[in-house]
């Protein structure tokens, strides 16, 4: 078993190009990866963290993936988790899984992230 990581971004990505055929796919965006990565850590350990530690799965589960499945945040507060990736090895067991769930993601409901507008003032007059 390679113990070499993919970063969960880059699985997610190839995890979408495998399960995904090229008529169906939408354009790409950080919010497919969260939906993809989301639906890998199901059948898949996550790993995270500056060391890389194996994330618990109850962790794992009360966490939502955002920033393109680069981060794991939650909202009772619990500091983000970044550096998510898993094993080289897990990403075509992930993915059979998905396969086999038939789980496609050509419809996938995801949220764009919001777009940041500077608020500007009136001058004062």
């Amino acid at each position: 078993m390679s113990g070499e990581f993919l970063p969960l971004p880059m699985a997610a990505a190839v995890a979408y190009l495998r399960l995904v055929s090229h008529e169906n796919r939408g354009p790409a965006s950080e919010g497919l990866l969260d939906v993809v990565g989301s639906a890998l850590s199901v059948w898949v350990p996550l790993y995270g963290g500056t060391s890389r530690a194996r994330l618990a799965d109850e962790l794992v589960a009360r966490g939502r993936l955002c920033n393109g499945a680069t981060r794991l945040r939650y909202r009772d507060g619990t500091p983000p988790l970044e550096n998510l990736a898993i094993l080289q090895s897990d990403l075509e067991t992930g993915i059979r899984h998905l396969e086999r769930a038939g789980v496609r993601f050509s419809d996938a409901m995801h949220e764009q992230a919001p777009r940041r507008v500077p608020r500007v003032s009136p001058a004062a007059t």
